[in-house]
C-alpha cells in the first residue's frame, strides 16, 4: 500500500462538539491555573485531547528540555576555538640601576583546534541533538496512541454502563416473573434463588462498568497531564471499523523506516564513530599560538612562537578502547531495537487479527439478539409456553455475551494502539470528523 492506512474508530459526525473556552468577561480576571481548571473540566474532543497532552506533558516537557540542552551543546561544539585567547603583562624593575627603568611584556596566547577535533565535536554533537529529537518524536507518537486508547476507552466504558443497566433491568424482568411463578406454584424456589443470582451478577457488572468508566477519566487525564479531581468527559460515539493490513513484512519494513527510536539509535552510533574519531585525533595536541611585544629598558622586543604537549606519558589509549566500546554498545543496542522492533509488529499484528476475528463473531448485533432472545423468552413465561429454566438459560448466556463483547473491544483499542506505537504512527485510530 502507497497510502498510509488508517483503522478508523468512528466518532460519528455531527456529534463531536467544540469546547467551550474559558475566556474571562471584561473586568474580570482568570489565573491560567483557573483557566486550565476550567478547561479541563469541559467535555473534549479527541482533537482538543492531543492538544492538551502535548500542552501540559511532563514526560513531553522534560524530553523538549532534554533536547534544548543537546541543542545548548551543540552551540558549544560549534565554537570556533578550544578556548578563548589569552592576555598576560608582567613587568619588572631593576634596582641596581640609576635610571630604575620599568621592564614590561605583553604576550597574547591563542589555542587552535588540531586534528580536525573542532568539525568532529560539532559532529558529534549534531548527532546526539538528531538522536534526541528523534527520541522526542517517537515520544509524541506513544502520546498520541495513548490518548487516542484512553479517549476511546472512555466511550466504550460509557457503552459499556449502558448495556449494564439494561441488563439489570432484564435481570430484575427476569426475577420478578420467577417470583410471580413461585407465589402460583408453578416454579420451585431453586429458579427464584438462580434468577436472583442472576440479578446480582448483573448489578455487579454494572457496578465494574461504573468504576471502569471512572478510572478510564482517571487515565485519560494522566495523559493529558491534568489532576485527577479535574477528570475530563469526552463526546461522540465509539462505531468500531474492521480493516485489512496489509503483509506482516511490508509492515515491518514501514516501521523500521518511520519509528523515531530506530532513527535515533541510528544517530547515536553516527555520534559515537564522532566520538572514535575524535578520540583519535587526540595523539596530535592542539597547538598553543603566541604573539608578544616587550620593552627592556630603551629597546623594543616583538616576537612569536607556538607551543604543544608531547604525548610521551599519556598516548590516549584508553580514551580510544573507552570510544571504541562506546560504538559497538551502540551498535548492538540498534541491532536489538531493531528484531524488538519487529517482534513488537509481528506481535500487534497477530493481535489485531485476533481482535478483529473475534468482533466478526462477537459483534453489538449478537449482543442485541441476546437481548432480544431474554425478553421473548419473558414473554413466553408469562404466558405458560416455557419453563423458567429457558429464561434463566438465556439470561445466563445474556452476562456472558456480554462479557464477551465489552472485553473484544477492549481488546480491539489496546490491539491498535500496540500497531500505532509499533509502526511509529503508520497506523492508528482516528475520528471520522
Amino acid at each position: 500500500m502507497n497510502k498510509r492506512l488508517l483503522l478508523w474508530v468512528l466518532i460519528v459526525p455531527g456529534v463531536l462538539n467544540v469546547m467551550p473556552s474559558a475566556a474571562a468577561t471584561a473586568g474580570e480576571s482568570v489565573s491560567l491555573k483557573e483557566y486550565q481548571q476550567a478547561k479541563a473540566r469541559q467535555a473534549v474532543s479527541l482533537n482538543e485531547a492531543m492538544v492538551m497532552a502535548f500542552e501540559n506533558s511532563p514526560i513531553l516537557a522534560l524530553r523538549r528540555a532534554a533536547v534544548s540542552m543537546q541543542e545548548a551543546e551543540l552551540d558549544h561544539a560549534s565554537r570556533w576555538a578550544p578556548s578563548n585567547p589569552e592576555l598576560e603583562l608582567s613587568g619588572r624593575d631593576n634596582p641596581d640601576k640609576a635610571d630604575q627603568s620599568l621592564n614590561y611584556e605583553v604576550r597574547v596566547t591563542q589555542e587552535v583546534w588540531m586534528g580536525n577535533r573542532g568539525d568532529l565535536g560539532q559532529s558529534r554533537a549534531q548527532s546526539t541533538l538528531t538522536s534526541q529529537q528523534q527520541e522526542l518524536e517517537y515520544l509524541k507518537v506513544a502520546t498520541k496512541a495513548r490518548v487516542r486508547s484512553a479517549y476511546f476507552k472512555i466511550l466504550l466504558a460509557q457503552k459499556e454502563l449502558e448495556t449494564a443497566s439494561r441488563t439489570v433491568e432484564l435481570m430484575q424482568r427476569t426475577k420478578e416473573l420467577v417470583e410471580v411463578s413461585v407465589e402460583r406454584g408453578k416454579q420451585t424456589r431453586i429458579d427464584l434463588n438462580t434468577a436472583v443470582i442472576g440479578l446480582a451478577r448483573a448489578k455487579s457488572q454494572k457496578a465494574e462498568a461504573e468504576q471502569k468508566l471512572r478510572q478510564s477519566k482517571i487515565d485519560l487525564t494522566e495523559v493529558l497531564g491534568v489532576s485527577p479531581s479535574d477528570a475530563v468527559g469526552v463526546v461522540g460515539e465509539l462505531n468500531v471499523a474492521r480493516a485489512n493490513l496489509p503483509p506482516t513484512n511490508r509492515l515491518v519494513a514501514l516501521a523500521q523506516r518511520q519509528r523515531g527510536d530506530l532513527k535515533a539509535a541510528a544517530a547515536r552510533i553516527a555520534a559515537n564513530e564522532s566520538g572514535l574519531e575524535l578520540a583519535k585525533s587526540l595523539t596530535i595536541p592542539n597547538l598553543k599560538v603566541f604573539g608578544f611585544y616587550e620593552r627592556e629598558e630603551s629597546s623594543n622586543l616583538f616576537g612569536a612562537g607556538v607551543s604543544m604537549p608531547l604525548t610521551v606519558f599519556h598516548d590516549y589509549s584508553g580514551e580510544k578502547r573507552k570510544a571504541s566500546a562506546q560504538l559497538k554498545i551502540s551498535e548492538l543496542e540498534a541491532e536489538a531495537l531493531r528484531l524488538a522492533t519487529e517482534r513488537q509488529v509481528v506481535s500487534a499484528v497477530a493481535q489485531y487479527e485476533s481482535a478483529v476475528s473475534r468482533l466478526r463473531q462477537m459483534n453489538e448485533s449478537i449482543l442485541e439478539r441476546s437481548e432480544e432472545t431474554l425478553q421473548l423468552m419473558q414473554k413466553a413465561l408469562q404466558a405458560g409456553k416455557v419453563d423458567a429454566s429457558d429464561v434463566l438459560s438465556a439470561q445466563d448466556n445474556l452476562l456472558s455475551v456480554r462479557q464477551e463483547y465489552v472485553q473484544v473491544q477492549h481488546d480491539y483499542i489496546d490491539a491498535v494502539r500496540a500497531l500505532e506505537v509499533s509502526t511509529g504512527g503508520a497506523l492508528s485510530m482516528s475520528s471520522g470528523s
